[in-house]
């Protein structure tokens, strides 16, 4: 979520029928709309979040801030995944400077594990084959260092480290970088949005050949032109093929909600009772 709405009338009412998708499923929102916003309605709805942490956070706010909203979290039961910071975050780049700021930045973010404990963080690849097609295997190895540390900082965590799909035409980058981390403590996150809108690849395709690491969803919906986080049904992505391909594959990843909107998130909620039961 990142922007509040008022909730469609003939959403109201239906929110005990909601209680059950909500217990699954995680909300994503920006750290500064939760604690400026958003805390309160998360608390009463007992919406599990997946936060959103970026640069600016990490610069405005305190270590005793964190510990204040985990804690507050934790208390209510809550289930806290994390997104980590995205912006300007090049994991695999050639130029010695912007790595070494990237590697400084993701340090800040892990610094915030042990905070709120989260099972799973997700992360950009960073990779965009526009700009880096003629340096790919150059990016790949410098990136496969970056992860490799990063799963080193987690080792006695519970966290897993999730891959996203974001610019990626295909599935074959990041297939390739899962395959050689070989590891059971990184996973695939699977963002539909992104996806339908920038991949030349059908969610068979993607399914097919990441399914195996498939260890969370970011769902939203968008009609191709461009990544609106819309509710679920309001674009053409087919979430019929997806849950039907989970339940057939019996795979359970964690289904992170990313509609931008309260509204889009209330919508998006009716829809997934279709699946999630």
């Amino acid at each position: 979520m990142r922007k509040r709405t008022r909730t469609p009338k003939r959403l109201v009412g239906m929110q005990k029928m909601f209680e059950k998708v909500l217990k699954r499923i995680q909300v994503a929102i920006p750290y500064k709309l939760l604690c400026e916003e958003y805390l309160p309605l998360v608390l009463e709805k007992r919406v599990n979040p997946e936060i959103g942490i970026d640069g600016t956070v990490l610069d405005t706010y305190k270590i005793t801030h964190f510990k204040e909203t985990a804690s507050t979290l934790k208390r209510e039961g809550l289930r806290i995944t994390l997104h980590a910071p995205f912006l300007d975050i090049v994991p695999g780049s050639p130029d010695k400077k912007m790595l070494s700021a990237s590697r400084e930045r993701i340090g800040e973010f892990l610094e915030l594990i042990p905070v709120f404990e989260p099972p799973s963080v997700v992360f950009h690849t960073g990779y965009d084959r526009k700009r880096y097609l003629e340096l790919e295997d150059r990016w790949l190895e410098t990136s496969l260092e970056t992860w490799r540390w990063i799963i080193e900082e987690l080792r006695n965590t519970q966290t897993l480290l999730i891959l996203e799909n974001v610019y990626e035409k295909t599935p074959l980058f990041l297939e390739k970088t899962l395959r050689i981390l070989d590891s059971d403590r990184v996973g695939f996150c699977l963002d539909t949005g992104h996806m339908n809108a920038f991949s030349d690849t059908s969610m068979n395709g993607w399914l097919s050949a990441l399914g195996r690491y498939l260890k969370e969803i970011h769902v939203h919906d968008n009609d191709a032109s461009w990544d609106d986080h819309l509710a679920i049904g309001a674009g053409n992505i087919d979430f019929d093929y997806l849950f039907n391909y989970l339940k057939e594959n019996k795979i359970n990843p964690t289904i992170t909600l990313e509609a931008h909107t309260e509204t889009w998130v209330w919508e998006s909620l009716e829809v997934l009772t279709n699946y999630i039961s």
